[in-house]
C-alpha cells in the first residue's frame, strides 16, 4: 500500500492551532470570554464524538433520536454562546460554519462529514478566542492522577474506565480517538462542561486536570509502544502542543495509534524529541503566553527552551555552524533581557519570531531527514503565520488617530 503523505498532518496541526490565522491578530481574551468559548468547544467536540451513535453510517437511519436532539441542542447552544462573545475578525465565518453544521445534522449527513465540520468549528472557537489548549509545563504522568481517579471517578467510570454504560465507558478506542487531550481536560472544568459538578472537579488544579486527561487517554491506548521511527516520521506528535491538541481520528492509521500511546505515556517521549524541536515548541508556547498577557510564563518557557532544548544541541551546532550558534546565543540573551526590561510588545514578538526562525534553521542543519524537514517547514509556516498575526495585532493595539468627524 502507498504510504500516507506526512504533510497533511502538519497542515492539520497548523490549522488546529491557528484556526484560519485570525486568532493571533486579536487583543487578549479575558477569563470569562475564554470560559465561554471553551464551553462551546466542549459542546462541539461531543457533537463530533456522539453523532455516529445517533445516526447510521449512511444517514438514512436513526439510532438514537434522543441523542440526536441533544446534539442539535449542542450546536444551538454553541451558536448562542458565540452571540455573547466579543466581535472579532473571523466571527462571521464561524457563525456560517455553525449554520452549516446545523444543516448537516438536520439532513443527517454522514458521520465523517459532521465530525470534520464540528471539529473545525471547535478549533475556530479556540483560535479566535485564544484558548490555551496546551499546558505550560510538560504533561504529567498518569500516575499522578491515580489516587484522584480512584477517589472521584471510579464510581461512575469503573476501575479502569470499563463502566457498563456506553456513555461512561472510557475504553473504546474508536470513541476515544475522536477526542484530544485538551478535550478530556475541558470536560473536567465545571464552568465549561455539564458532565461533572463542582463537588467532583471544581477544586482541581490545572496540573491535576492534565494528569487525569493523560490517565483517561490511557484506558483506550494500544498496549504496545510505537517504534522510534514513528517519532521521526511524525515529530509533531511527541511534543507540545501537538500531543495536546491533535485528535487521533484525524491522522493516518499509524500516526493515530502512535499518538494514542504517546499521549498516555508522555514521560516516554522526551528522548524521542530532538532538542531543537523541543526548543521550537517551547518558544511557541512562550510566545502564546506573552500574547495572552502572561510575561512571567513567557519568560519561563523561553528559559526552559534554552536549558532543555537549545543547550543540549548547542555543542553539535557549534561544530556545524559557529556563526549561527553565536547568533542564537545573542538572540536568546536579548529576548530574555527584553522581557525582563518590559520592552515594547511588538519588539518582543519580533524577537520571538526571529529566534524561532533560527531554531528552525539549526534544526534543519543538524538533522536533515525527511521527517525533520517536514517539521521545519511546519514551524516555518507557523512563524510566518504568527508574524503576520503579530503585525495585525500590533496595528489593532495602536491608538487610532483622530478624524475630523465626531
Amino acid at each position: 500500500m502507498p504510504r500516507t503523505p506526512k504533510t497533511p498532518l502538519l497542515i492539520l496541526l497548523l490549522a488546529t492551532l491557528l484556526g484560519g490565522g485570525a486568532a493571533w491578530a486579536q487583543p487578549t481574551a479575558d477569563k470569562e470570554t475564554q470560559n465561554t468559548a471553551a464551553r462551546a468547544v466542549s459542546l462541539l467536540s461531543f457533537v463530533a464524538v456522539d453523532y455516529p451513535e445517533a445516526v447510521s453510517d449512511d444517514g438514512d437511519g436513526m439510532r438514537d433520536r434522543s441523542l440526536y436532539r441533544q446534539l442539535q441542542g449542542n450546536v444551538e447552544v454553541a451558536a448562542s454562546l458565540l452571540e455573547k462573545l466579543p466581535e472579532k475578525p473571523g466571527r462571521n465565518q464561524l457563525q456560517r460554519t455553525l449554520q452549516d453544521l446545523a444543516a448537516e445534522i438536520e439532513s443527517r449527513a454522514p458521520p465523517a462529514q459532521v465530525r470534520q465540520r464540528a471539529n473545525a468549528a471547535a478549533d475556530r472557537f479556540a483560535a479566535l478566542y485564544q484558548l490555551p489548549r496546551s499546558p505550560a509545563e510538560p504533561l504529567p504522568s498518569a500516575q499522578e492522577a491515580r489516587a484522584l481517579y480512584q477517589d472521584r471517578c471510579r464510581n461512575c467510570h469503573g476501575e479502569n474506565g470499563d463502566a457498563p454504560q456506553a456513555e461512561r465507558k472510557l475504553t473504546d478506542p474508536a470513541r476515544m480517538a475522536n477526542l484530544s487531550l485538551y478535550d478530556f481536560y475541558n470536560v473536567l472544568e465545571p464552568t465549561r462542561n455539564d458532565a461533572h459538578n463542582r463537588d467532583i472537579d471544581g477544586d482541581l488544579s490545572s496540573r491535576e486536570r492534565w494528569a487525569l486527561a493523560v490517565m483517561v487517554a490511557g484506558f483506550a491506548a494500544p498496549e504496545m509502544a510505537p517504534s522510534a521511527r514513528r517519532a521521526q516520521e511524525y515529530p509533531a506528535l511527541v511534543g507540545l502542543p501537538g500531543m495536546a491538541v491533535l485528535r487521533p481520528v484525524e491522522l493516518p492509521d499509524e500516526a493515530r495509534d502512535a499518538l494514542m500511546w504517546w499521549r498516555a505515556h508522555p514521560q516516554e517521549t522526551a528522548h524521542l524529541q530532538h532538542p531543537l524541536a523541543r526548543a521550537a515548541g517551547l518558544l511557541y508556547l512562550g510566545q502564546a503566553a506573552y500574547r495572552g498577557g502572561d510575561s512571567a510564563s513567557a519568560y519561563h518557557q523561553l528559559m526552559l527552551g534554552l536549558r532543555e532544548g537549545y543547550a543540549q544541541a548547542r555543542p553539535q551546532l557549534a561544530e556545524r555552524n559557529p556563526a549561527l550558534t553565536a547568533q542564537l546565543d545573542q538572540q536568546w540573551q536579548e529576548l530574555r533581557q527584553s522581557i525582563l526590561d518590559r520592552a515594547p510588545s511588538n519588539e518582543i514578538i519580533e524577537q520571538f519570531q526571529r529566534l524561532q526562525a533560527n531554531v528552525v534553521r539549526a534544526r534543519e542543519q543538524l538533522q536533515p531527514t525527511s521527517g525533520s524537514a517536514i517539521y521545519a517547514w511546519a514551524v516555518f509556516f507557523l512563524v510566518i503565520a504568527l508574524g503576520v498575526g503579530g503585525l495585525l495585532w500590533y496595528r489593532l493595539r495602536r491608538p487610532r488617530g483622530k478624524t475630523g468627524t465626531s
